[in-house]
């Protein structure tokens, strides 16, 4: 056989592929046809980037509005037997505690070259139709985006319904409230349900990479015997997870198949990994807020799974102009913040500049403080507080 006849033979399916035309319109009718033989290649929102948070929290599905969660918080059933039956010993407490979500809008709107040469970069083979379907990878581009911008906000988004207008969007941490927001509104309260004195706060003060392992493990040490006993997860922004793991590879020679991960934790030290490490995204620079629960106390509704992973391209009159549209509900909250179940630091979600009121005998420069100059806040150079002038102190 004449080898160059085998080998055009071999390489003939290749050259029958169609190259891929990046400007041409694209077919919405292709885009739902495709969709919907594909459906199983679409992953839900809350399963792509978000899922690296929410995995750690517990879905409840069909919620349209909002629901009332509830545990029994306290309370026992055991006693001595007298010969008769006369009630519980300690009656439990259920504290009502509501899951809200509200509605979430995903919009994309962008010119067919630049869609395929994003997918031609992501995809093996992407100049070619006929492999992957590209219309199944568009839906699934957008749902990406759509979760990495989830999990940006799933712990500082905070609802603001002043910013609903009918003329511009809103940015999704407007949305709803995430876990952080509504943690630092129960501290922030005119009476606080979250304090060090009600037991669900444990004061870590500032943490560094020479105390932070001590710093926690103790956070988690100070919970009742009953949590202890429980998996937990200690959720922090991924700046304190990278602390903390200077900080146990400064005190611990890791050795190999014994402990934890070498340069990356998965337990926190000293809990014989009853306690689970996870990281946080989208916490303000510097935060060192730290929540300590379980994961079925981090509830987070939506209505239903296929609205996560639905986006409707539709008809923009302008066929070099592809947009589509989704739209599912959202929100977060705590099953109960009783101490049983529930710690946070006593750190601030979002380090700010609090005016200092006592300034008296002190050296500003010394103690580091600053001057606001326009909207910026600068290091002050005075060495003696000047009457008049404002001074603030960077609070983490």
């Amino acid at each position: 056989m004449d080898p160059q006849k085998t080998t055009n033979a071999v390489q003939a399916p290749l050259a029958t592929q169609t190259s891929m035309d990046l400007t041409a319109p694209i077919d919405i009718q292709a885009v739902i046809g495709a969709v919907k033989q594909h459906q199983d290649l679409l992953v839900a929102i809350d399963m792509l980037d978000a899922g690296e948070v929410l995995k750690h929290a517990y879905g409840i599905p069909g919620v349209t509005d909002s629901i009332t969660l509830g545990r029994v918080e306290g309370g026992a059933v055991s006693s001595m037997y007298n010969g008769v039956f006369i009630g519980r010993t300690a009656n439990g407490k259920v504290v009502p505690r509501t899951l809200t979500v509200r509605p979430i809008k995903i919009e994309e709107a962008d010119e067919p070259e630049r869609y395929r040469r994003t997918y031609i970069t992501e995809v093996r083979g992407g100049l070619y139709d006929g492999g992957h379907p590209f219309e199944v990878w568009l839906i699934a581009h957008v749902l990406q985006l759509a979760s990495q911008d989830l999990l940006n906000v799933l712990f500082t988004a905070e609802y603001d319904s002043t910013q609903i207008s009918g003329s511009a969007n809103s940015d999704i941490k407007y949305a709803f409230d995430g876990w952080g927001t509504i943690a630092w509104k129960e501290i922030t309260a005119a009476t606080p349900t979250i304090s060090t004195a009600i037991g669900n706060m444990f004061a870590t003060g500032v943490m560094t990479a020479q105390n932070i392992g001590d710093q926690l493990l103790a956070m988690w040490r100070s919970r009742p015997e009953t949590f202890r006993r429980k998996a937990s997860k200690i959720y922090m922004s991924a700046d304190l997870v990278d602390m903390y793991t200077d900080w146990y590879e400064a005190k611990y020679t890791f050795v190999a198949g014994v402990g934890d991960e070498e340069g990356h934790p998965l337990y926190l030290r000293g809990t014989n990994k009853k306690c689970e490490i996870v990281r946080v995204y989208g916490l303000p620079q510097d935060s060192q807020f730290v929540l300590l629960t379980t994961q079925q106390n981090m509830c987070y509704g939506f209505d239903k799974e296929s609205d996560l992973k639905t986006v409707k391209p539709f008809n923009s009159g302008n066929p070099y102009w592809f947009t589509m549209a989704g739209k599912y509900v959202f929100g977060t909250q705590f099953a109960s913040i009783h101490k049983s179940e529930f710690c946070v630091n006593d750190r601030r979600l979002a380090p700010d500049y609090i005016a200092v009121t006592t300034t008296t005998g002190k050296n500003p420069k010394n103690e580091g403080w600053y001057v606001k100059s326009g909207n910026d806040y600068v290091l002050t150079t005075d060495t003696t507080p000047q009457s008049g002038t404002t001074y603030y102190a960077y609070t983490i």
